[in-house]
């Protein structure tokens, strides 16, 4: 368990692969063993029965033959048959010569009987020849066919003794196999318990591990709930990750700590100052700084607030909301008529579709081809096409929906669904769009206010490149991830921004269109959501050939 304790978990994780793979390699081997095993036995136990079938087919039957033939000399009604005859015996004599020699078993007394009975039928052709038919036929019935049946004695014996040969390599064949057999189960459960143990003590110091943090972790969320007044180190024996992830997290708890507790004596002094204030004294002030930029942001307006008197922050608040409210208005107005023109590109084709399915309708009604199936298709095909509308619409309501809770959110998805919505107007006016995605990256916020700023961008790129008319016109929007924030660059090739009003595009009311066209509040708007609302940063600067907006806030810590 201590060797463990000294592995990373990849090489715990390549220690069991690697048992793994050696037991199916092991596994394979022995099954190979076996399979050429089984081969050899086969090819000796074939060999043995063709020992059997050789000395059936070739000699013993053979022999049956030639006696027939002997026979047939015999009774043979004239010369020109006994010659034929005799040609047979020739040959098969010749051929039984061949075979016999190949015997090994009794190999003398075997050709000692053969060559006995080969003088026997010698005998009987010589008796025919000299006419002397009785004598061969006496021969024939009674010395030769004692030595015939003698032969064929022998040679059954040597054939049973091939038998067996044969029974004793097939049984030998099966103890053998059983053996590796149990050499295989064998190596099977050994494997099976060695792997077992290993990945039973991998498994449980990994589980251990994950154990210690999980508890180091719930102990920290009770810290943070107030449950506890302090946080133990988490404390892991390993040196693989968990035991780098245990120091990473212990280092982070001891600054949420030191963070946590500078924010509770700000919070503390705070609760005094209010209290002065409520009293009437505005002279103490908020000194100590916090690393919770909300606090800061407290802090100093308390003090703003303590430096001026308090009708007249009063009424600068009530003047600031008031004009707020009034760009939130006019800010809805104008998204109102950008949403109404993109919503009109994204319906031009469908409605064009539509128009045309009713169109192919009458056509297809005059010429009397009006049929069941025929109207349930174009019925589909015109439900599709609205059912797409009536999607674009819920779109773009969810698009401008207002968000009551912050949430964590991609940065890719939020510039994905912006660009959505300017797609069909972007396409119409032929200008392309990339995305250049290096790394993606989550920030915590208001994702639709997000991605109403990235909107806004577009929107200001797209106008300008049409204003200008530039040729092959492009948008090019970069995502990528920096030490603490996340960043997104909006780049075009519409000639950049004048220098002279380049420092004013962010202030309210100002555009450099007709008012008509156009309110002069989206980017101040842009500038507030992501400065004031999401503690980041939007600027623009002037490229080679047009302008690039950056849009920076800070990227939620792992």
């Amino acid at each position: 368990m201590k060797l463990l304790n000294k592995l990373n978990i990849k090489f715990k994780l390549a220690l069991l692969f690697f048992i793994m793979c050696i037991s199916i390699g092991l596994l394979a081997y022995k099954a190979i063993e076996l399979s050429e095993h089984n081969k050899e036995t086969l090819k000796v136990v074939h060999g043995k029965s063709q020992d059997v079938l050789s000395l059936q087919d070739k000699i013993i039957t053979p022999l049956y033959k030639l006696r027939e033939l002997t026979q047939s000399l015999v009774m043979a009604p004239n010369s020109s048959i006994r010659d034929h005859i005799n040609i047979d015996l020739g040959i098969l004599i010749n051929d039984l010569d061949k075979e016999l020699k190949k015997i090994k078993v009794n190999e003398k007394k075997v050709s000692e009987m053969w060559e006995s009975y080969k003088g026997f039928i010698s005998q009987t052709k010589l008796y025919l020849k000299n006419e002397f038919e009785e004598g061969a036929y006496i021969n024939v019935t009674t010395t030769s066919r004692q030595q015939f049946q003698l032969l064929i004695d022998n040679l059954l014996k040597i054939q049973s003794k091939y038998l067996n040969n044969s029974t004793i390599a097939y049984s030998s064949a099966v103890d053998q196999t059983l053996e590796l057999k149990i050499s295989i189960l064998f190596y099977v459960l050994f494997l099976f318990i060695l792997t077992t143990i290993i990945g039973w003590l991998v498994a449980t110091n990994i589980i251990n591990s994950i154990h210690t943090v999980q508890t180091g972790l719930s102990d920290f969320f009770a810290y943070l709930n107030h449950e506890k007044k302090s946080v133990k180190k988490i404390e892991i024996d390993s040196k693989d990750e968990f035991n780098q992830m245990a120091t990473t997290i212990n280092l982070n708890v001891a600054n949420i700590q030191k963070n946590i507790e500078n924010n509770e004596i700000l919070i503390k002094n705070a609760t005094k100052v209010l209290e002065n204030i409520k009293s009437g004294n505005l002279g103490t002030r908020l000194t100590k700084d916090s690393n919770n930029e909300a606090l800061n942001e407290l802090k100093i307006m308390m003090n703003n607030m303590m430096d001026n008197l308090e009708e007249k922050i009063q009424k600068e608040i009530n003047s600031r909301l008031e004009q707020e409210q009034i760009l939130i208005q006019q800010s809805k107005l104008a998204s109102m008529g950008e949403m109404i023109g993109n919503i009109a590109h994204q319906w031009r084709q469908p409605l064009s579709q539509i128009s045309a399915i009713h169109m192919n309708m009458k056509i297809t009604y005059d010429f009397d081809k009006f049929t069941k199936e025929y109207i349930d298709t174009k019925i589909k095909e015109a439900n599709k096409l609205t059912s797409y509308m009536s999607q674009t619409i819920s779109d773009f309501q969810n698009f401008f929906k207002p968000q009551g809770v912050k949430e964590e959110f991609s940065i890719e998805k939020a510039c994905i669904d912006a660009y959505n919505i300017l797609e069909s107007s972007l396409k119409y006016h032929e200008i392309k769009v990339t995305f250049n995605l290096i790394e993606d990256t989550k920030i915590f916020g208001y994702k639709n206010e997000y991605s109403q700023v990235i909107l806004n961008v577009l929107s200001n790129a797209k106008d300008i490149l049409i204003e200008r008319k530039i040729e092959n016109p492009k948008i090019n929007i970069e995502i990528k991830e920096g030490e603490n924030f996340a960043i997104v660059k909006i780049t075009d090739n519409a000639g950049g921004v004048e220098k002279k009003i380049i420092n004013k595009i962010f202030e309210p009311y100002f555009t450099t269109r007709h008012k008509t066209q156009g309110t002069g509040i989206g980017l101040y708007m842009s500038k507030n959501i992501i400065e004031r609302n999401m503690s980041g940063v939007i600027n623009v600067i002037n490229i080679e050939d047009g302008a690039l907006f950056t849009v920076k806030v800070k990227k939620v810590k792992v």
